[in-house]
């Protein structure tokens, strides 16, 4: 086989193994072959002439920028691509947590249905969105509708419905709070205290 044959089927060859290392997870392996093969034409043309040779070279030098743009293209729609290219991150994940906190406060006040079990953080359905959030009543089962009450710290908290409609009612808290000093005084034994205690 003459060098001109083999000076055009090394670069053929390189080709090949070229586009096969842009589909096939080989660890470098193809890339060494593609260098070698590489290096063989451009070797084998000029053991056949100096014009030969000097045309592989341009070839492989003019081809170059086009491989690598076809490898940018194809390689992350490959398996081992997509398995290395993470997708991007998210606007939560970039904002600043005050950024973030101001687009949660818009929940506030908002009902929401819980989708996992809060136990007592879960996730919450609210506005189309599935949310991350904080029980303050301890654990709340999947399918009960809970209000946000609080953002801090860029996290949500809520409660169930029926504890935030009581809290919301017109003097509902503030009754509580009444009932629950009056009951304290009345436990309180003021006549079998010791007068000092008592002024």
């Amino acid at each position: 086989m003459s060098y001109l044959a083999i000076s055009w089927l090394c670069l053929l060859a390189f080709f090949i193994v070229v586009i096969l290392e842009m589909l096939l997870p080989s660890a470098g392996v193809l890339f060494v072959v593609s260098v070698v093969l590489a290096g063989a034409a451009v070797i084998a043309g000029f053991l056949h002439s100096l014009y030969l040779g000097a045309a592989m070279v341009a070839l492989l030098v003019v081809s170059m920028p086009a491989l690598f743009a076809l490898f940018a293209h194809v390689w992350p729609r490959t398996p081992i691509g997509k398995r290395l290219i993470r997708d991007a991150p998210s606007p939560e994940s970039v904002l600043p947590t005050i950024a973030t906190q101001h687009s949660l406060d818009e929940y506030k006040g908002m009902k929401a249905q819980v989708v996992s079990p809060m136990l007592p953080t879960g996730s919450i359905r609210i506005a189309e969105r599935t949310l991350v959030a904080t029980s303050e009543t301890g654990a709340i089962e999947v399918g009960e509708w809970v209000r946000v009450v609080r953002i801090q710290m860029n996290r949500m908290f809520v409660i169930p419905i029926e504890a935030s409609d009581d809290l919301q009612a017109p003097g509902g808290f503030e009754q509580k709070v009444d009932q629950a000093v009056q009951e304290a005084l009345h436990d309180f034994d003021w006549e079998n205290d010791p007068p000092d205690k008592r002024s």
